[in-house]
């Protein structure tokens, strides 16, 4: 029977204490996790302005969310060495941490994280946490079989030095923590929190659809993700080619970027179904997209699964249907009523019928009312920001 971890609950404090806090992330670019501590990290300011937040990013460049992190107070701190270079990087990581005097150590790279935590050895900090993110086992050493030895040891070097493993979902914890018994660190599930105001604002669908040279009647089957295998994207191309058999109204939009861009277009190419496919790129305006769209389509490999599935948290606080896969973990869903799960094994036919019943529901569910659940949910950027002060504080 699996471990169940339950969700940090908010509270308020008599006593508020300046806290130092470094966090080790890869760079402030377009990763998700990045994004998300972004957002926290602004929100914060509001009710935490003393608190000093600083980035380390391991990747040593330059990201897009570098000034506005800059201008809300916050410090970066890129890594002079890449983490191949392993004496040299923890030296510096080292100095960085003995040097600013920090509080809060935060590290965000799952197993990888063991590896940064030895720097902290003899460093007195008040607390270290190590949040697990994905529920893949994987480590950037570019061989299985030193990947499969390296993994338990990265495991229990992160149990040694740190004194909270975090998870974003059960999933997550149950995969890192499942197997070892422990009195010490502690474990707690934090979710992510999103920027719900995006989600207010009305779109008018007809704008999207005369800018992508659509007809105005067009059905959209929306993919938001990297474009790599396990996000499974050309599963969908399968899917539309199924749908196209029945009707000619469905056209896939496919947001993000990745190594299987180039096999989207080839295969939409083959298949014939060229000007059904429409490639964006990543996007700044997802909530405008989703709101836009018909239904959410998301066949992730179903293992690894998922560590939690950000997009389809956001895609239900645009009140969008969707098709998903069993890669997606309960967590992530706050309104039943609009996830459809189908087992990948069935193929192609059988989530482009199960699409198709969905597109002609005429009842659905009401997209105020959606954003309004999920402004009581855990995800809102309020209780999500709460809840990781509360933890900072415990």
């Amino acid at each position: 029977m699996k471990k169940e971890y339950s969700p940090i609950l908010t509270k308020s404090f008599s006593s508020r204490l300046p806290l130092k806090i470094i966090q080790i992330v890869e760079n402030l670019d377009k990763g998700a996790v990045e994004n998300w501590l972004v957002r926290i990290f602004i929100h914060s300011r509001k009710s935490r302005p003393e608190w000093h937040w600083t980035f380390y990013c391991i990747l040593g460049k330059p990201g897009r969310l570098d000034e506005i992190v800059r201008s809300a107070g916050g410090e970066i701190i890129y890594s002079p060495v890449t983490v191949s270079q392993k004496v040299t990087f923890l030296k510096h990581l080292r100095q960085i941490l003995k040097r600013g005097h920090y509080d809060i150590l935060h590290s965000h790279h799952d197993y990888l994280s063991g590896f940064y935590l030895l720097s902290s050895f003899g460093i007195g900090f008040k607390k270290r946490f190590l949040q697990i993110h994905n529920t893949d086992k994987a480590l950037p050493v570019g061989s299985q079989r030193l990947n499969k030895m390296l993994l338990g040891p990265m495991r229990l070097i992160g149990y040694h030095f740190s004194d909270y493993i975090i998870g974003i979902s059960q999933d997550t914890l149950i995969e890192f923590t499942g197997k070892i018994r422990h009195t010490k660190p502690k474990t707690r599930l934090l979710y992510y929190g999103i920027d719900l105001d995006s989600f207010e604002r009305e779109r008018d669908p007809e704008i999207l659809r005369t800018k992508l040279e659509l007809p105005s009647d067009a059905k959209l089957l929306l993919f938001a993700g990297r474009l790599n295998e396990y996000k499974n994207p050309l599963f969908v191309v399968d899917i539309l080619r199924e749908m196209l058999k029945e009707r000619s109204d469905v056209y896939a939009l496919f947001v993000g970027s990745g190594d299987l861009q180039p096999e989207i277009k080839r295969k939409s190419d083959e298949f014939g179904i060229a000007d059904h496919v429409r490639i964006l790129g990543w996007s700044d305006d997802i909530a405008g997209l989703m709101k836009s769209a018909d239904v959410f389509v998301f066949p992730r490999v179903e293992y690894p699964r998922e560590g939690l599935g950000l997009v389809v948290v956001e895609a239900q606080a645009a009140g969008l249907p969707m098709a998903i896969s069993h890669a997606i973990v309960k967590d992530a869903i706050v309104i039943p009523e609009l996830a459809n799960y189908i087992p990948l094994d069935l193929g192609p036919a059988a989530w482009a019928k199960k699409i198709s019943q969905v597109l002609s529901d005429e009842a659905g569910i009401n997209r105020v009312e959606a954003l309004r659940k999920m402004k009581a949910s855990a995800f809102s950027l309020d209780i999500a920001t709460e809840n990781l002060i509360a933890l900072y504080e415990e």
